[in-house]
């Protein structure tokens, strides 16, 4: 025997946000620097959320030219500190101060071959503070 909509109990569903992920790609006024900044975030399943940030650095020298293999590319666990700002940004978007931190001080950071990977991490991470 077939159930009509009409016999079921009341039902509801439950909706989880396991994983979701955005990129926000900056191209620097000049045309010789672009930025890809993913932000994904991730819940376990005690329920606890990770946000983590790829970066990734790209140059060419003329604008005229093709950009070539990432220069930098950074995977930055987001200190759970600043998940309300990794969803917001998430939300929002990202903001004008926020994308120009992120194509002009985080990326010289991130290439500066004399800085360690934690100070890079940081710096990086900093963006969702802006």
């Amino acid at each position: 025997m077939a159930t009509t909509a009409a016999k079921l109990a009341p039902m509801t569903a439950k909706r989880e946000v396991v994983k979701v992920h955005v990129r926000f790609t900056i191209n620097t006024p000049d045309g010789k620097r672009r930025v890809t900044f993913d932000l994904e975030k991730d819940t376990d399943d005690a329920g606890k959320v990770s946000w983590k940030i790829t970066f990734q650095l790209f140059e060419r020298d003329k604008k005229s030219d093709p950009f070539g293999h990432a220069i930098v590319d950074l995977l930055v666990e987001v200190d759970t500190k600043l998940n309300s700002k990794a969803q917001t940004m998430f939300e929002n978007g990202m903001t004008p101060p926020q994308a120009a931190f992120a194509s002009g001080p985080a990326a010289d950071t991130a290439k500066d071959e004399d800085t360690d990977d934690d100070t890079k991490k940081t710096t990086v991470q900093n963006t969702l503070k802006k």
